[in-house]
């Protein structure tokens, strides 16, 4: 399929999901929504919040050790606000997960911990490489368990192409960084981009960085041990954001179903990485509002829900964040900065 093709899809699904969304809005019972808000469990809204910046620590943790894995060394502090930095930076970014995760984090651990730009990249990476495969076992589990009681056809067709997918997600980051698939491309990509930017480059010190680059991410995971480390941290981050929607729907007074709920935590992933919006902006509230409704959630539990969870995650997460940014941004200046 030609890329317009591709991209008028991609726009016209945005503008259906956009339509779905400003419709069930419309019909949407306002004194419904605004008794929900008022009626919050203010000690469960707290709780889900903290979840959210303890989901940050193990962020920073499973950072760490990936790191470790390259004999970079930096501290929790300093991971945990260059990670609240990149979060900020991804919101704020067209493409969730890949404005600010990994290159603004890279650029920050550079200036803060002085490590090498190739095993930097490497480690940032490499510490990603399950959370394809999370992201479809939740999808593949949630939509597994809305469509069992319906239609079994479907949800056995459900957990065949989910479990296929979940093998290639599995494995294909181990085995993509151990053949060094796509090496020379890559080499010859950033070689180009660095003339085209600055006069004088060394060719062959971009290439040995690119090979650095590869080996460094399939070391942050070359071994059992260190793969299910990794593994076992990244299922906890992914626990603690079903655990976040769970105390939220609880807050407004509905009790959801473990389909729902890991729909919930695997959608926004999927639709955040479309070059829209920061953040997922519109297109996640819009879909999670959707889904929502769709699985027979009251439409103003679905629309509160929504309201709160990215007020935590998009809003909140922001704030934080940017003030993080602009203190490290101050550090670093002060830091590397004309000395007198």
């Amino acid at each position: 399929m030609p890329k317009t093709a591709k991209s008028i899809l991609v726009v016209a699904a945005v503008i259906a999901l956009m339509a779905v969304a400003a419709w069930l809005l419309l019909h949407e019972n306002i004194d419904a929504l605004l008794e929900t808000l008022r009626g919050l469990d203010r000690t469960l809204i707290g709780l889900a919040i903290a979840t959210y910046f303890v989901s940050v620590l193990v962020w920073a943790f499973r950072w760490r050790i990936a790191l470790a894995s390259l004999d970079c060394r930096a501290s929790m502090g300093v991971l945990a606000s260059i990670v609240l930095s990149g979060i900020f930076l991804n919101n704020i970014t067209p493409i969730m997960r890949v404005g600010g995760d990994p290159f603004g984090r890279v650029y920050l651990l550079q200036k803060l911990a002085r490590t090498g730009y190739s095993s930097s990249m490497a480690a940032s990476i490499g510490e990603h490489a399950f959370d394809p495969l999370c992201t479809v076992l939740l999808l593949t589990a949630g939509l597994f368990l809305q469509s069992r009681g319906s239609s079994p056809v479907l949800a056995a067709t459900v957990l065949v192409v989910g479990g296929a997918t979940a093998v290639g997600v599995g494995f294909g980051p181990r085995l993509f960084f151990k053949q060094r698939v796509g090496l020379k491309g890559l080499g010859r990509l950033v070689t180009h981009v660095s003339g085209w930017l600055w006069r004088h480059t060394d060719k062959q010190r971009i290439v040995q960085g690119v090979e650095t680059f590869y080996a460094g991410a399939y070391t942050t995971i070359d071994t059992w041990r260190r793969g299910f480390l990794i593994g076992g941290l990244t299922a906890v981050i992914w626990a603690l954001d079903v655990l976040r929607f769970y105390m939220i729907f609880l807050s407004v007074g509905h009790q959801p179903t473990l389909g729902i709920l890991l729909l919930a935590s695997s959608l926004p992933v999927l639709l955040g990485i479309i070059p829209f919006l920061p953040g997922g902006l519109v297109i996640v509230e819009g879909s999670l509002v959707a889904m929502f409704a769709a699985h027979g959630v009251p439409l103003e539990v679905a629309v509160a829900v929504t309201m709160i969870e990215r007020g935590i995650s998009f809003v909140l997460a922001s704030m934080v964040g940017g003030a993080v940014f602009s203190y490290l941004g101050i550090r670093t200046a002060g830091q590397f900065g004309p000395q007198e």
